[in-house]
């Protein structure tokens, strides 16, 4: 979990604005995959990933087929996941949690730079 908070702080440190599109992000796309009435009510990004990682394990032990469908969604890459270490579970969706978060991010920060320079 420390990685990927680490990496949104440092991200966050120069782009403080893109951490409310950060969040609206994820909550689009586990709604539109997981559950309509998901929402992450934070104002950390360590409130942020530690949510993320409990839906994600919540996922996994109900409906893995939508895990899945999330992680397409939110295109993650496959070749990342499967070089994820298994064995751990909770390793295991702390790693999750930050490749999430880390494409979450890329799509946002890509997003309002270009349409910054239009």
């Amino acid at each position: 979990m420390e990685v990927a908070v680490t990496y949104l702080e440092n991200q966050l440190r120069e782009q403080q604005p893109l951490f409310e599109l950060l969040v609206q992000q994820v909550e689009r796309d586990f709604r539109m995959s997981v559950d309509e009435d998901v929402t992450f009510p934070v104002s950390t990004p360590l409130e942020f990933v530690q949510q993320i990682q409990e839906q994600l394990e919540v996922i996994a032990s109900r409906t893995p087929a939508k895990l899945s469908m999330l992680l397409y969604r939110i295109d993650v890459a496959e070749k990342d996941i499967r070089a994820l270490e298994e064995g751990d579970v909770f390793n295991y969706f702390q790693q999750l949690t930050y490749l999430i978060v880390k494409r979450e991010f890329q799509k946002v920060y890509f997003r309002t730079t270009l349409a910054n320079e239009q």
